[in-house]
């Protein structure tokens, strides 16, 4: 599961009651169940979480020979590779007499012909370059001097675009960057009323709103679900007005730690290396530039008293104290280190029986790379260096995914199923982003439905957790007819961990998606999240139940719809799944809902 989504989101539980209507599961299935069993877990796991590949991060040697070792699997049960066209000249040259697939020559030599599966795609690894400058300009006429900055120790820069960046351009201070409220506040204004445009212009903010320290005041009755005290959120109003850049500044009406402490976490998160992808790099966004009290009394020429006086007369009359700073300019040059990792998805699928179904599809898939050696991803900075095999995180999904392609062999359903082993999850999604987003197999808005597994092998043995009923009450009436075979103990409230795993981009996409999930622990990005620790028949379960989940999907006459659910909607489903989860874990508090 990725880190990256996770952090974020482990502490929201959220989800949902469902209309749709399943009269029973579709005919066919048995055969399937049969082939899915505990030692293939144990094998497939052992394999994928052995120190051999060493966590398996994507981009690594190591990760390539999990790649080949999935796509070989594939070709063992003859799935349609992703190679289409060559896939069926070599299928058709590797069958012998018992129909079944063969990977040596004639002579015997090995053949390697796993690319077929291979969906590749590249990874953009970028750095931000130490010297990345910060200057300001006096421009006039009996004046003309810079001052340079110093990164890390008087300003840290946040530009999530990942692309070099040169800018000079003229200077407007925008109070605390409020564009307006209901009560009339803008600081798009000066002090007389007038507009002030940043078009073309750095702008420069002050962190927080007014009045904060009055529990009284407009703001603080208004603060829940506004923007005016969310830095980011007022940088990307003003890049939307056409500001090239956003500089921000501590309020100077607080007591605040030296720079150089408060802002050590953004220097070293800003300074991490970034993945992405190359064609979808963000370009929406302005760089946020935080700067201590030499650079703030620099560019309101040495102001910075009269600052805090401005900002205590601002809390006392609401009116703005927004202007255009004259005779100077401000120079940002962001440079970036960058590399470009070569990478591969691995697909492959069944056609579905039907003459008119067989053009629609179900998505079954996992990712299988984890954070390798730690040096992204890891829980622990004493871990970095250490193999983090990852075995519940994502071999259990990923040993899930080849037993469902398996099942799905002994009878085709009517729409194609297609399978998927996603790659660099655990750097932001990628590998489903650039499926979905930018390269799907068969065209996207012909996918009616998507099955994810991520981590279903650890915790109480009747527990798993489904994602994705947010977006569609009825994917949960096909998850509760599927269990009605396995009677575990299916719980909906995983909060936004809704996005921190493969379907994400695929409900971004309005695809209704459920994402099967036995909880988070102690062991999760660790080095000791290993193969024994696995409880290989809950796995099994959770994998029977998601190959009949798929089979419903696939099998159905109507495929479930995609459907953002109502807060109420949510709250109640949350609440429902926090009383049953109460009966396995009677420590949970009531307020942890």
């Amino acid at each position: 599961m990725s880190y990256k989504t996770t952090v974020r989101s482990i502490f929201a539980i959220l989800f949902v009651l469902s209309s749709y209507s399943f009269a029973q599961i579709p005919a066919g299935y048995e055969e399937g169940l049969k082939v899915i069993r505990s030692g293939d877990f144990k094998e497939y796991i052992s394999y994928l979480a052995s120190d051999e590949l060493k966590g398996r991060a994507a981009g690594t040697e190591e990760n390539m020979l999990a790649s080949k070792f999935i796509a070989n699997r594939f070709l063992e049960l003859q799935l349609k590779p992703f190679d289409e066209n060559r896939g069926k000249r070599v299928l058709a040259e590797l069958m012998d007499d018992d129909d079944s697939p063969m990977v040596k020559t004639k002579d015997g030599e090995e053949k390697d012909y796993s690319d077929l599966y291979f969906q590749k795609f590249f990874i953009l690894e970028t750095r931000m370059n130490e010297n990345s400058g910060l200057k300001v300009n006096y421009i006039n006429p009996n004046i003309t001097k810079e001052l340079s900055f110093q990164f890390a120790s008087q300003f840290v820069i946040d530009y999530r675009a990942a692309q070099n960046l040169s800018v000079t351009a003229p200077l407007v201070f925008l109070g605390y960057g409020i564009d307006k409220t209901d009560w009339n506040y803008s600081d798009y204004k000066t002090a007389d009323g007038k507009d002030i445009s940043v078009k073309d212009k750095i702008v420069f903010i002050i962190e927080g709103y007014p009045q904060e320290s009055d529990p009284n005041s407009q703001f603080n009755k208004n603060l829940k679900g506004s923007s005016f005290n969310n830095t980011k959120r007022k940088a990307a109003i003003a890049y939307e007005k056409g500001a090239l850049a956003v500089i921000v500044y501590r309020t100077p009406l607080k007591e605040n730690p030296p720079f150089a402490v408060a802002y050590e976490a953004y220097a070293n998160m800003f300074t991490k290396k970034q993945y992405t992808l190359p064609e979808l790099n963000r370009a929406d966004a302005a760089p946020i530039i935080y700067v201590d009290n030499t650079v703030a009394s620099a560019l309101l020429e040495g102001s910075f008293r009269s600052l805090k006086r401005d900002l205590q007369k601002l809390d006392s009359t609401l009116k703005p104290i927004s202007y255009e700073v004259k005779e100077k300019t401000v120079s940002v040059d962001i440079k970036f280190h960058a590399n470009l990792i070569p990478s591969q998805n691995i697909v492959g699928y069944i056609e579905g029986t039907d003459p008119e179904l067989k053009k629609e599809y179900i998505v079954v898939g996992a990712h299988f790379d984890h954070v390798g050696l730690g040096h992204f991803g890891a829980m622990n900075r004493k871990d970095i260096g250490k193999i983090h095999n990852g075995a519940d995180d994502n071999a259990s999904g990923t040993a899930a995914v080849l037993e469902i392609a398996e099942a799905f062999t002994k009878n085709r359903p009517k729409r194609s199923v297609i399978f998927i082993a996603f790659n660099a999850e655990e750097m932001g999604l990628l590998g489903s982003r650039y499926y979905a987003y930018q390269n799907p197999f068969k065209k996207i808005n012909a996918t009616k439905g998507m099955v994810n597994l991520d981590m279903i092998g650890r915790n109480e043995s009747k527990l798993v957790w489904a994602g994705g009923i947010f977006y569609s009450s009825d994917m949960k009436k096909v998850v509760e007819e599927a269990n009605t075979n396995f009677d575990l103990e299916v719980l909906y409230n995983v909060g936004l961990l809704t996005f921190a795993s493969d379907q994400g981009p695929f409900i971004k996409k309005e695809i209704p998606a459920i994402f099967f999930h036995s909880g988070l622990h102690d062991e999760y990005h660790t080095p000791l999240d290993d193969a024994e620790k696995i409880d290989f028949e809950k796995a099994t379960k959770i994998t029977k139940l998601a190959f009949v989940t798929s089979w419903i999907l696939a099998n159905t006459d109507n495929p479930p719809a995609y459907r953002a659910l109502s807060n109420d909607e949510k709250a109640e489903l949350v609440k429902e799944s926090m009383q049953r989860m109460r009966k396995y874990r009677p420590e949970t508090k009531k307020n942890h809902n």
